[in-house]
C-alpha cells in the first residue's frame, strides 16, 4: 500500500468517526420546551416531594439572596422552602433568556455551595445533612433548577421536571 492510500484510509476513517460522534451527540441532545413559567412549572411538580410541614413560596426580593449582578435577564423564578425552620427543604426555579442559562448555572451553584457551607456549620439533624450533601443544580433548556431535598426527593423531583418539560 502506498503512502498516498494509506493517508487516504485514516482521512476517511477519521471523517466516519467525527460525523459517528457528531450523530451521537445530536441524538441525545434533550430538547425541553419553554411554555411555562417557573411558578407554572412548580405548580406542575410540587406534588414530586415530600411537603411535611408545608412550604411557602418566599418573596419576590429573595432573588437579591443570589447576586448583586443584573439579573434582568431572568423571566420568571420562585423559591420555595420548608414552613418548618427544622426542615431544610428549598427548591428555586429559575426561567431565563436562552443565551443567560450558564450565566445564571454559575450563580445558582455559587448560591448552593454558599448555603451548603452555612448548613454545615449549623448543627442540623441526620436527616437535613443527607439534603445538603444531595444539593443540586441542574438545567433543563432554559431553566435553571436547584434543590435542598433528600436523596429520593431529588431523584423524583427532577424526573418530574424532565417529564413535563420533555417535548
Amino acid at each position: 500500500m502506498t503512502k498516498k492510500v494509506k493517508i487516504l484510509i485514516i482521512s476517511i476513517v477519521s471523517v466516519l468517526v467525527v460525523g459517528a460522534v457528531l450523530m451521537i451527540v445530536l441524538l441525545n441532545t434533550k430538547k425541553y420546551t419553554d411554555i411555562f413559567s417557573a411558578e407554572e412549572l412548580y405548580s406542575k411538580v410540587e406534588n414530586s416531594f415530600s411537603t411535611d410541614g408545608g412550604t411557602k413560596v418566599l418573596d419576590p426580593d429573595v432573588i437579591l439572596e443570589f447576586s448583586d449582578y443584573n439579573l434582568s435577564y431572568i423571566e420568571s423564578y420562585i423559591v420555595v422552602k420548608a414552613k418548618n425552620v427544622k426542615n431544610i427543604n428549598e427548591i428555586g426555579i429559575f426561567k431565563v433568556d436562552k443565551g443567560s442559562v450558564d450565566d445564571m448555572e454559575d450563580i445558582v451553584e455559587n448560591y448552593v455551595s454558599n448555603l451548603q457551607q452555612v448548613y454545615r456549620a449549623m448543627d442540623y439533624f441526620p436527616e437535613e445533612v443527607e439534603k445538603i450533601d444531595c444539593a443540586k443544580v441542574e438545567v433543563f433548556g432554559n431553566y435553571v433548577i436547584y434543590s435542598f431535598l433528600n436523596e429520593q426527593d431529588t431523584e423524583s423531583f427532577y424526573n418530574s421536571i424532565e417529564n413535563v418539560l420533555q417535548e
